[in-house]
């Protein structure tokens, strides 16, 4: 029996991050690459973009009957911004919403986390009070909310200058009951069901994967490696946050 014959009816799973993985914002673009549009803003600007390369990547992908899934720290209605239409599981705010190819919350994996629902979403209001406190004590540049998303307390978001994120992590006694993401200007406390490993194994499970099937996983930060490792195989960009720190000097 060949290699084709034994895969014919695999399936083929990418599970993939998509800021600074697939699509770049217009700063972050190599010098002479070709575009075209990734995602919008709220008011529906171009704000990043797929490279040739990467429109490669996914049509290699899909001309192999892969499912794409998207494995990201975009909330729902951002990810509703990105110029390429998911027809799986997709997972947002960093693995605390798993939605349907319908494009509505999976009410198993609602299941599954509301017990965690009942307590998290007040560490995560009392941890976005303190961090605000400590922002206005010494006058930092930077801010905080609680992302909701389809009425879930999802993370708390807090962006800033390096130098004043690095303040807060070191003052913030509550935030460290919290998972962290963590990459350049864009820092993120995740409460436990906020977890794109958790997400990627719940969407596995649903898909029914076993061991004869292809699954991908692709990322650039240092916290998607848990998801990607969750996968047979890894990818990620050269430039990425987990090259620079864990791969190449």
């Amino acid at each position: 029996m060949s290699p084709h014959n034994l895969s014919s009816k695999a399936k083929i799973v990418v599970f993939t991050d998509l800021d600074d993985t697939l699509i770049q914002t217009q700063r972050k673009l190599p010098q002479g690459a070709s575009t075209i549009l990734g995602a919008t803003d709220r008011d529906n600007n171009p704000l990043s973009f797929f490279t040739h390369s990467q429109s490669l990547l996914l049509d290699m992908f899909v001309n192999n009957g892969a499912s794409i899934i998207p494995i990201t720290g975009r909330n729902t209605d951002a990810l509703n911004r990105v110029e390429y239409h998911f027809q799986s599981f997709r997972s947002v705010s960093h693995g605390a919403v798993v939605l349907t190819g319908n494009n509505t919350v999976c009410q198993n994996w609602l299941n599954e986390i509301e017990p965690l629902l009942q307590e998290w979403p007040t560490h995560l209001n009392a941890c976005n009070k303190e961090i605000e406190d400590i922002i206005k004590a010494h006058q930092l540049d930077a801010r905080t909310r609680v992302i909701i998303d389809q009425d879930i307390p999802a993370y708390i978001s807090v962006k800033g200058n390096e130098q004043d994120l690095a303040i807060i992590k070191h003052h913030n006694l509550l935030g460290q009951a919290f998972n962290r993401h963590e990459n350049g200007r864009n820092h993120a406390l995740l409460p436990p069901y906020a977890s794109k490993k958790k997400a990627v194994e719940y969407i596995k499970k649903e898909l029914g994967i076993t061991v004869n099937d292809l699954v991908i996983g692709i990322g650039d930060s240092l916290s998607d490696l848990p998801f990607m490792s969750r996968c047979q195989f890894s990818m990620l960009p050269t430039q990425s946050q987990i090259a620079k720190e864990r791969l190449y000097v």
